[in-house]
């Protein structure tokens, strides 16, 4: 058991870390500042214009699926996959 106690103290250490992500701002057809998107990777955060949490986006292979606010999935969109030469 003790064994276990260094290696799990690690991970949360790990995990309280914030991630790096690259935020991208959106505005609307006039040009008024409409939410941010913070991209992780593999996932994808939306914020709306108050900075509230709006939806979400999960990417896994070549689909990725969107969930609003309550995480209830809202869809999906699939790529064709990439030709390999």
């Amino acid at each position: 058991m003790q064994s276990l106690v260094a290696p799990m103290l690690a991970a949360l250490a790990l995990a309280a870390l914030p991630a790096h992500a690259e935020q991208r701002n959106f505005t609307g057809p006039n040009g008024s500042y409409q939410g941010n998107a913070y991209d992780y990777g593999r996932s994808t955060t939306f914020t709306d214009r108050n900075g509230q949490f709006s939806g979400s986006a999960i990417q896994s292979g070549n689909t990725t699926n969107f969930y609003d606010r309550n995480g209830r999935f809202q869809g999906s969109v699939t790529r064709p996959p990439e030709n390999r030469r």
